[in-house]
């Protein structure tokens, strides 16, 4: 049994007691073997981001917690949970990224590019923070009362990263501050990947919900990342 989904579980269960929700619990263990493939441009610089830190991103797409969705069930509760956390905290991050987003803008170097940063940042406020919101809370989704969400604890993952993607966009120019994004955005679509090719059951919430919305993007890690290109770097 993780320890990543025992500490959602709690999480959950914790903010749901506190808002008259009952809470769940079950346990479950689980294994996960991560693919990457196809060779891209040597010049290509996130895959050079990527391969000079392989072993950090080896791990994370080797975690845990996707290992437990890899190998679990629509029954398994404690995953679920763990997953409803997760998707908590992405709202979290969303939110995060209107503040985030407006920076970017304020850096924009020219109107084309100051138009582009603008559309992203109506499309966070009006559609990306809303959506993930909706996800938490709808009832064909995960159902997630909102008083659980907007009462929920922001994990020390999720403010440590808003941070540094917000001190980025503060601190650097723009083209600087959406690398910051890429690590969490290739990785989404690199898990994804492997989940819909090998989890156990596709009828779960998070493989309709999370699973198959993300591999629609496989084609950007694929062109990326090369599983058998050994990183120059493992710091």
């Amino acid at each position: 049994m993780s320890d990543y989904s025992v500490l959602a579980n709690h999480r959950l269960n914790e903010s749901a007691t506190t808002h008259d929700v009952p809470a769940q619990d079950l346990s479950h263990d689980g294994h996960l073997d991560a693919g990457l493939n196809d060779d891209i441009p040597e010049e290509d610089l996130v895959n050079r981001l990527i391969r000079d830190n392989y072993d950090i991103w080896n791990r994370l797409l080797h975690n845990q917690f996707v290992e437990d969705m890899r190998i679990a069930t629509a029954h398994n509760i404690l995953v679920l949970d763990g997953f409803k956390w997760y998707m908590i905290q992405d709202f979290f991050y969303c939110v995060q990224l209107i503040a985030y987003n407006a920076d970017r803008a304020a850096k924009a170097p020219n109107p084309t590019i100051y138009e582009r940063l603008t559309k992203t940042l109506n499309n966070t406020l009006t559609q990306w923070a809303p959506n993930a919101l909706k996800t938490c809370t709808d009832a064909d989704k995960l159902n997630i009362p909102d008083t659980v969400v907007f009462g929920a604890k922001r994990e020390e993952a999720t403010e440590k990263y808003t941070k540094f993607i917000s001190d980025t966009a503060e601190d650097e120019n723009w083209v600087v501050s959406l690398l910051a994004q890429v690590p969490g955005i290739q990785s989404y679509y690199a898990i994804a990947r492997d989940l819909q090719e090998n989890s156990v059951d596709n009828t779960t919430a998070w493989y309709k919900i999370w699973v198959v919305e993300n591999a629609k993007h496989r084609k950007s890690t694929v062109e990326q990342i090369s599983e058998n290109d050994a990183p120059r770097n493992s710091t």
